[in-house]
């Protein structure tokens, strides 16, 4: 590999079941802070409302894992994309890694989670 390509897979995000999965291409001790984040899928009124996405990341070792979880309807979650424009929040909420980009560069600043 050349040394750019290596470079962008080492950031690239990679899923597992598991945050911190033991990898050959991974330090298979990592321990880095997990960080996570529930959002709903379907909107307000649905009969599946309740049923969210939760994920979970390592920013160290570039790990996440996503399951369904349920959180009752009455409960607000927090909107890491509130201060994003139509545009860019639509870019970002189609696609799993945009959103963990986007909430990995909040957690970095100490702005994730919602204090």
């Amino acid at each position: 590999m050349d040394g750019g390509h290596e470079t962008w897979a080492r950031w690239r995000w990679h899923k597992r079941s598991v945050r911190h999965a033991r990898d050959i291409h991974r330090d298979p001790e990592c321990d880095g802070v997990v960080h996570s984040h529930t959002y709903r899928y379907h909107p307000p009124g649905s009969p599946l409302y309740e049923r969210c996405v939760g994920l979970s990341w390592c920013s160290r070792c570039r790990t996440y894992a996503g399951a369904m979880v349920r959180v009752p309807s009455d409960r607000t979650l927090p909107d890491p994309l509130v201060g994003l424009g139509e545009p860019e929040r639509s870019r970002v909420l189609r696609s799993e890694t945009r959103l963990l980009d986007h909430l990995d560069r909040l957690a970095r600043r100490g702005l994730w989670p919602p204090h």
